[in-house]
């Protein structure tokens, strides 16, 4: 467990750092232009979501581990292959490299956590995992800010070259972690058995677009709304992302507390997104305030939002691993994520017209959508509980 969460400090760390100089990197020291960069990246994220669950497949068939190894070397060569790149196509052609490693990273990652520690403990290793990706995200976005004061080409190089070495640090720390036997699909069953599960595929959609849309509220829609509907300052921005950094780092454990099977994830979906609804109407209500009071109302807002992003995605690993049945976690892992891919597709466009398009009724209208989206847990969580094999009666 110790392994596993410090390779997931540690190259969280140098994604922290790289995500915050990418643009400037991609654009000063490759010459690319920003249409092209956006081309490239569209077609990585695409490539990404189509990869999730074959690639889960694989790392269930062929051991998550010697797959999650692969596909740090995978990245650490292709982040290091950007130096030589100016032009579209190796920039498109890396991205959906990156992209497709990425995809079975995330799902070797995930069935290696789960297979690493007992069915009971999987809650609180993810809720682990998630604390040290963000406590290291954190970490590196203030490394990744001392570039920016210099500027040169040189720094964005060595912040690259950072991030590509901590790929190789975390892939030599988890050849210690223990292996995970591969999985085999029972006979006469398909393959990929999380594609045809309607019921998880319908859960993997709804709670892909409410993580998307959730995270893109302090990204986009918090920036867009001081720069057009509220009278606050434009540092409220870094200080709400502070705040749901602290959180999630300091709370994120704490909050797997309580949720044992299926019906405690559900309650902690629907308290989520209630609560994430509540801290839109929150932002709603700073229009026409004063900056002091503005600012309040967006701490707390913050504050509020923290709280049912921990609530919601607690129960969303939950869901996942009571669905995914015991051979087939990195698919179901892939799966999951390949929802989240789409979400991302979504969320930014939504939010942003929202925003912009309906102001302070456009706040309003996004916290009915997570207050419809919970209600819907409920009835997708039960078709998939029904759906589920009876277990095997006990032999005396």
């Amino acid at each position: 467990m110790r392994v596993l969460l410090l390779a997931s400090l540690i190259n969280a760390f140098g994604n922290g750092a790289y995500l915050t100089t990418s643009v400037l990197f991609l654009t000063t020291v490759a010459g690319l232009s920003p249409a092209t960069i956006a081309l490239g990246l569209s077609a990585g994220a695409a490539a990404g979501v189509l990869a999730m669950a074959p690639l889960g497949y694989v790392a269930d068939r062929y051991g998550p581990k010697r797959l999650l190894l692969l596909a740090m070397m995978v990245l650490a060569g292709a982040y290091t292959a950007l130096l030589a790149v100016h032009s579209a196509a190796p920039f498109t052609l890396l991205s959906c490299v990156i992209a497709v490693a990425t995809a079975l990273a995330k799902g070797a990652n995930g069935a290696l956590a789960a297979g690493a520690v007992p069915a009971a403990d999987r809650l609180r290793m993810r809720a682990r995992l998630r604390t040290m990706t963000n406590a290291g995200m954190g970490l590196g976005t203030v490394a990744g800010s001392v570039p920016l004061l210099a500027h040169t080409d040189t720094a964005y190089v060595v912040i690259l070259l950072l991030n590509a070495a901590t790929f190789l640090a975390a892939t030599a720390l988890l050849t210690r972690a223990p292996a995970v036997a591969p999985q085999t699909t029972p006979a006469g069953g398909p393959r990929l058995v999380a594609l045809r599960d309607r019921p998880f595929l319908a859960f993997a959609a709804l709670d892909g677009l409410l993580s998307s849309t959730y995270n893109d509220l302090l990204g986009i829609g918090l920036p867009l709304w001081l720069a057009s509907g509220a009278h606050a300052p434009l540092w409220l921005i870094s200080a709400a992302l502070v705040i749901n950094t602290a959180g999630c780092v300091l709370l994120q454990v704490r909050m797997t507390d309580g949720v044992h099977g299926l019906p405690a994830a559900r309650r902690y979906a629907v308290r989520g997104t209630v609560v994430i609804a509540l801290a839109c109407a929150i932002f709603a209500s700073t229009a026409g305030r004063s900056p002091w009071v503005a600012g309040t109302l967006i701490a707390v807002a913050a504050v509020t939002h923290v709280l049912g992003e921990l609530w919601l995605s607690t129960a969303s690993w939950g869901i996942v691993f009571e669905l995914a049945p015991s051979w087939a976690q990195g698919q179901y892992q892939g799966t999951y994520f390949a929802g989240r891919g789409l979400g991302d597709m979504v969320a930014p466009p939504l939010v942003t017209a929202c925003v912009l398009g309906l102001h302070a009724g456009g706040w309003l209208l996004l916290g009915l959508f997570f207050a419809v989206g919970g209600l819907l847990y409920g009835p997708v969580t039960r078709w998939a509980a029904r759906t589920r094999p009876a277990p095997a009666p006990a032999t005396a």
